[in-house]
């Protein structure tokens, strides 16, 4: 088995007729840095230490059954204006640039008495890096009913500062995902009473971004020997 002081010596800048690929060591350092397990919420003992934000009538509530399945969390409706969100705990928040290019999913389900009258806003929030991204999935969820979400972790389709904000750049959201200081889900979907229930929250940083990255620095070394092979 290969020892951290091999695989760097592996990686070390290669110099190939006076070029220097110097970019190898500090790619594999930032892969070698980037979180490899998701961070997930199913809520089957406890609320986790998420909580809520908003018009909300009382605090966020636990449940041990009505999840999908088993446990849940709950946020109930004051009715007095705003719009109330689930507030993710520090589990979730910090360094997530490995999360570049994956998905945040969770499950919703929202219960509110008589016909449907729902409105729009951001679905989900994410701040850091002294920026905040939002974004609005195609679909609220069901009245009485889990609906399950994926929503992806890359620029398109999330909105800077609003819904009718600019696209944020592929910088500006790794700033996000790398300093991520808040993370909020829409608990609230319809004008008048309602509740809004959350389960199976995932967060998931995945080395692939830096499996690519290294990928990269593979073809240019690769094309780098083809220039050189060619010149001789």
């Amino acid at each position: 088995m290969n020892t951290f002081p091999d695989l760097l010596d592996h990686w070390r800048p290669t110099t190939m007729k006076g070029t220097t690929l110097r970019i190898s060591l500090p790619a594999f350092l930032f892969a070698a840095s980037l979180p490899a397990l998701a961070v997930t919420s199913t809520f089957d003992t406890d609320a986790e230490g998420w909580s809520a934000q908003g018009d909300i009538e009382g605090p966020l509530t636990w449940s041990a059954t009505g999840g999908n399945p088993g446990g849940n969390v709950f946020i109930d409706d004051l009715t007095t204006g705003g719009v109330t969100y689930f507030v993710a705990p520090s589990l979730f928040l910090g360094n997530f640039a490995g999360a570049l290019g994956s998905q945040l999913t969770f499950d919703l389900m929202q219960r509110y008495p008589g016909g449907p009258n729902q409105f729009d806003a951001e679905d989900v929030i994410l701040s850091g890096g002294g920026l905040t991204v939002v974004y609005d999935t195609a679909n609220n969820p069901v009245n009485n009913g889990w609906t399950s979400y994926s929503v992806p972790l890359s620029p398109t389709g999330w909105r800077l500062g609003s819904l009718s904000g600019a696209t944020p750049t592929d910088a500006q959201f790794l700033a996000v995902l790398s300093n991520l200081s808040a993370l909020k889900i829409r608990a609230e979907y319809q004008t008048g009473a309602d509740v809004g229930y959350l389960d199976n929250v995932a967060l998931v940083p995945e080395p692939a971004a830096a499996l690519m990255l290294l990928s990269g620095i593979g073809c240019v070394a690769f094309a780098a020997r083809r220039r050189q092979r060619a010149a001789v």
